[in-house]
Parts: C-alpha cells; sequence; structure tokens
C-alpha cells in the first residue's frame, strides 16, 4: 500500500534515518509455485519512503498486498492490486493484473510472501473473481485510503473487499488509525490488519538474496 499523500514529518524522519547511499539490490526468490490457489494472498515491500511510512506507521513488514489468480493461457500466476505510481505518465492509475515475476521485478520488491485465507477454493476463486471484475471495471486507486467509498480502491481495500463478498472479513474490524494528512477517513486496512487476521491459515515469506 502506497500513497502520493503521505505523513510529511514521518517521511522527513526515514529519509534522514535512510540517509542518500545507494541500497544493495535483493531480489525476491519464487518458489512453490505449484501450490498457489486462486484467491491467495500476495505481499511485497518496496525501496521508497512510501513504503518505508507505510510499514513504519503499521509496524508490519509488508506495506502491499494484491491476490493471485492463475492465467490459464499465458500458464502464470497473475497479481491483481491497487497501486499508484506505475500507470504511464498521464494515465489513470487503475488497477493492475499483472504477471508475479512483474510484481516483484527487484526496483518494485525487496520481500516478498504468500498467505491463504482459511475457506474453501470454491470461495477463495470467488474473491479473486471479484478483484478480476474490478480490474475489467477500470475501477481507479484510492489516494483518499476511503473505506466508505468503494468507487475507488487501494491495496488492502481491494483485498478486504474480494474476500467481504464472500462473507469473510479479512480485517476482524479492525481499524488503525493513521493522520489526516495520509487517510482522509482517519483510519484505515493496512496489510498487516489482513496478515494479522484470524482468518489465515498461514503467511509465508519467499526467500530474498542480494546481488
Amino acid at each position: 500500500m502506497s500513497s502520493k499523500q503521505f505523513y510529511l514529518p514521518l517521511v522527513a524522519l526515514l529519509w534522514l534515518v535512510a540517509g542518500c547511499s545507494k541500497p544493495a539490490t535483493t531480489v525476491v526468490e519464487l518458489s512453490g509455485e505449484e501450490t498457489f490457489r486462486d484467491g491467495d494472498l500476495i505481499l511485497r515491500c518496496g525501496h521508497g519512503l512510501e513504503s518505508q511510512a507505510v510499514t513504519y506507521q503499521s509496524g508490519s513488514t509488508y506495506s502491499h498486498i494484491g491476490l493471485l489468480q492463475y492465467d490459464s493461457l499465458q500458464h502464470v500466476w497473475m497479481v491483481i492490486h491497487a497501486v499508484p505510481g506505475e500507470a504511464p505518465q498521464g494515465e489513470p492509475e487503475y488497477l493492475k493484473r499483472e504477471p508475479i515475476r512483474e510484481f516483484f521485478l527487484p526496483e518494485r520488491a525487496t520481500v516478498g510472501a504468500y498467505a491463504r485465507v482459511n475457506c474453501s477454493d470454491s470461495i477463495a476463486r470467488q474473491a479473486a473473481r471479484y478483484a478480476e471484475q474490478k480490474v475489467s471495471d477500470r475501477v481507479v486507486f484510492d489516494n483518499d485510503y476511503a473505506l466508505l467509498d468503494t468507487s475507488q480502491l487501494y491495496c488492502s481495500e481491494l483485498v478486504w473487499q474480494a474476500y467481504l463478498h464472500q462473507g469473510i472479513d479479512l480485517s476482524d474490524s479492525v481499524r488503525q488509525e493513521v493522520p489526516w494528512t495520509f487517510c482522509r477517513e482517519g483510519e484505515a486496512i493496512f496489510p498487516s490488519t489482513i496478515t494479522n487476521s484470524s482468518k489465515l491459515l498461514y503467511v509465508k515469506p519467499f526467500k530474498t538474496k542480494t546481488l
């Protein structure tokens, strides 16, 4: 989860902590793809200050979340997610459905994990289809982080809504208070809200290597 409107004092602090040195390139090593199922959750954290702001604010390893869906025509796992800053210049920030290896490009991810919701395969598959429909509907990223307005969606809101429509509340009704400069409603669902949910069977990190 990231935003063009993030908490400026926090970002300033993170900038001072991080300094100006160029980090080493970290690569997420994908494995276990044969054990994935449609509707599994996929997580990452990036290099940028926005990712650092989210992980700092939420106390989590991961700043971004999406859903997996297998593309039988391309024979590849796809990630459906809502993310800003990756659309071509001047174009709306539509929800994306892209191959998992693009989701984990080194410039986009330093760490990653996948998680499974404690539900049947059919329910998980329906959750993925819900998210896929939002891509088809050309829903855009929600820069206001407004849970009461579902015409636009941010990353963890998309995942939450996808399963909520199947009768599963992955937030466990938990909301985290955040600065008004970050979120219009003053509270949000973070990726960590979902990874801490009682509705998950597991969260499994991927291995990484440094180049």
